[in-house]
């Protein structure tokens, strides 16, 4: 019987560059709706942004997803910072950045 598969990983997630550069995109594109959006208007638009299609969109469609993950849920004495929140709960689709990263918001 195959097991559901869940938004964690069994293997902590490391810091990349490459995890830095999407947290930053995942960041800009929250801060452009308000603060908070479900995830998969953030990734749409973000592939969208790039032109991303076929296999290298659900390539990144699953980058997005371990840095958003890694940037929520930052293991102890990890170099990555809290910068998302999941406000509805751990089971949410509900993005948003973290209360600390909010004030940055300007309109």
């Amino acid at each position: 019987m195959a097991q559901a598969s869940s938004p964690r990983s069994q293997k902590p997630a490391k810091l990349t560059a490459a995890k830095v550069r999407l947290a930053a995109e995942i960041r800009e594109q929250l801060r452009a709706q308000g603060g908070a959006a479900h995830r998969d208007v953030v990734i749409s638009r973000i592939l969208q942004r790039k032109g991303v299609h076929g296999p290298a969109a659900e390539r990144t469609r699953r980058a997005l997803l371990s840095a958003f993950e890694l940037h929520a849920h930052p293991e102890p004495g990890s170099e990555a910072p809290q910068l998302f929140d999941l406000p509805f709960g751990p089971d949410s689709y509900r993005w948003a950045l973290d209360e600390r990263m909010r004030p940055a918001i300007t309109f």
